[in-house]
């Protein structure tokens, strides 16, 4: 089908890349990768016959006729290295994405600073119940298959736009989603005109877009074709709204409107108000694509989320229940904060692991004000991932800037002192949230046993 027999992938192990991977290999073709360290998902490549290895071995890149890598593999990566001078295709992974996803005939792209990977997961969600052809690829375990691809045929290809690196560039949507604006990745984006400018281009290269009424406000849209501009919201002028919205132990169910005509009821089976908007913009798409409303209903209340994406861990032996979230922006912390605090009369307990340096010094004002609700707030040393700390400014100093405007945060320089500092001061009337896009989810496991 790709026109290539082996195909190796240089970072295999990130969770974007072993799920082209696993597409790939679904589809026939032969496929090995290899990545810096070992990981739950190179384990998991390995059970599916996937040769995935820890270092480099370029006698297995020389037997390969495309070689894909990550943004995050330097111009130096051994087999990166030898692949080019020996000739071999290489192509970066937003090239491949879309060049996979021309593989089907319709290409369904969700971009946004929040939500992609929740959104693209409840529609892969939906679409595997309704038995309907398609490839899913996604940027987080879906828990209904515990898996971050699906692939049932080619009518439809589902995936997670990311804007950073302009990767979301790449691609040319049938439907393009943009769920938020809010700026993010500095690193990528000098300033917010930046982004905007990008997420503007996404929509001109989208045949249809999806967009929520905030992220319409905010972009100049004046460049995108109005007739094929679709909005939602809460709002009285959103296309596709949410009304009648009802809140049990922070669980939403609502009436979504299409042009004003009730086009049903929908139960939720995650947490959160946010996730009230992320649901509207699935059933946008549906609706779009002339899908049955009732059944969409019925599948949306059977979505069980996203693993990471606001996981129940259990309990400390206290009794404190214990919350692991990928939030890592201010907006997200904020939502995971508003939603804990509908469930608990207690005290909530944050642990926040930042997540790069240059995104927490951009947004140092923001990450302060997101946790004005909290009662008890830990700040981990920072999650450098592609940057060291001369970019930016690390956990300490963010604790620091907190505790200048008033508000006390507490630094700790590692997951065994705050495993220590939690056990001995959550009681059974709290709920610990562990927030971070780093590795800091292993603590929820760390704080339960």
């Amino acid at each position: 089908m790709f026109g290539f027999n082996r195909i190796h992938f240089i970072g295999i192990g990130g969770i974007s890349m072993s799920a082209l991977a696993m597409l790939t290999s679904e589809a026939g073709v032969w496929v090995s990768g290899s990545d810096r360290c070992d990981s739950e998902i190179m384990q998991k490549l390995k059970g599916y016959g996937i040769n995935a290895y820890v270092g480099s071995n370029n006698s297995i890149v020389s037997g390969s006729d495309l070689v894909v890598y990550t943004s995050a593999v330097g111009g130096d990566d051994k087999e990166l290295k030898f692949a080019r001078a020996n000739k071999i295709r290489c192509m970066e992974r937003k090239a491949y994405l879309a060049f996979m996803s021309k593989t089907c005939k319709s290409v369904i792209a969700v971009a946004g600073s929040h939500g992609k990977t929740s959104v693209s997961a409840m529609l892969c969600h939906i679409f595997d119940g309704m038995a309907l052809p398609f490839k899913g690829h996604v940027g987080g375990i879906i828990k209904s298959v515990g898996r971050n691809y699906i692939d049932t045929g080619n009518d439809y290809f589902v995936t997670e736009a990311c804007e950073y690196g302009r990767s979301f560039l790449s691609l040319e949507p049938d439907i393009g989603v943009i769920l938020n604006c809010d700026y993010d990745h500095p690193d990528t984006y000098p300033t917010k005109e930046n982004m905007y400018e990008a997420f503007v281009k996404f929509a001109e290269q989208s045949k249809i877009v999806i967009i929520g009424e905030d992220a319409f406000n905010t972009l100049d849209m004046r460049a995108v074709d109005r007739d094929k501009v679709y909005t939602f919201g809460f709002g009285e002028c959103a296309y596709f709204r949410a009304v009648n919205v009802q809140n049990v132990d922070g669980k939403f169910s609502f009436d979504a409107l299409c042009d004003n005509k009730r086009i049903g009821r929908f139960s939720l089976n995650i947490y959160g108000r946010h996730n009230v908007l992320n649901a509207l913009a699935v059933i946008a798409v549906c609706h779009l694509n002339w899908l049955d409303m009732a059944e969409v209903s019925q599948f949306i209340s059977g979505f069980d989320g996203v693993d990471r994406r606001f996981t129940d861990c259990g309990y400390t032996p206290s009794g404190a229940r214990v919350i692991v979230d990928y939030a890592h922006h201010p907006k997200e912390i904020s939502a995971t904060i508003d939603t804990v605090r509908l469930m608990t009369k207690g005290r909530i307990i944050a642990v926040f692991e930042p997540h790069t340096y240059s995104r927490t010094k951009a947004l140092l004002t923001e990450f302060a004000d997101s946790f004005y609700w909290v009662d008890d707030l830990i700040i981990l040393p920072t999650y450098g991932a592609r940057e060291s700390e001369s970019e930016g400014i690390g956990g300490d100093k963010l604790a620091k800037y907190i505790n200048k405007n008033g508000e006390g945060a507490l630094y700790l320089p590692d997951y065994k002192s705050a495993r220590e500092y939690v056990q001995n001061n959550a009681t059974a009337r709290d709920i610990v949230v562990v927030l971070g896009a780093g590795s800091v989810n292993t603590l929820g496991s760390m704080l339960t046993k």
